[in-house]
């Protein structure tokens, strides 16, 4: 397999896998801190953070697209993959703890971050370990 298919099926892999992790994560998550209280009576938000956790993976995964960049010669560096693999994506998950958070780190809020941002950021890894190991070996 040619390293940008391998890059290509990883993306699509740490999407699908890091989806259903999060999903499962978050209703977990959102059945354990369930609230008994009154229905709202015009408006049901409770669909919006399923929504927010999908949103922000698709634009995790479409950021790991710079990882494509490190198949071309002048990408090729040690700093520049670690740029194109790890420091656009590590970035982008900071930014978005913030913007979450609002400055005010708070368990619940950290919680959803997590869910969020570790299992992608896990498989990830996982992937960029699994490339070099079996691109290396090929092409020392």
């Amino acid at each position: 397999m040619s390293k940008g298919r391998f890059i290509l099926f990883a993306i699509l892999k740490t999407w699908l896998i890091s989806t259903l992790v999060s999903f499962v994560f978050l209703i977990l998550f959102l059945s354990f801190t369930k609230e008994v209280r009154d229905p709202p009576r015009n408006c049901d938000m409770s669909g919006l953070v399923y929504g927010f956790t999908l949103f922000w993976i698709i634009f995790l995964s479409l950021l790991s697209l710079n990882s494509l960049l490190s198949l071309l010669k002048p990408f090729q560096g040690k700093l520049k993959t670690a740029v194109c693999w790890f420091l656009l994506p590590v970035i982008a998950s900071v930014f978005s703890f913030f913007t979450i958070t609002d400055g005010k780190i708070d368990g619940e809020e950290t919680i959803i971050f997590l869910t969020m941002n570790l299992p992608w950021l896990a498989f990830w890894m996982f992937y960029y370990y699994r490339f070099n190991i079996r691109f290396n070996t090929i092409n020392p």
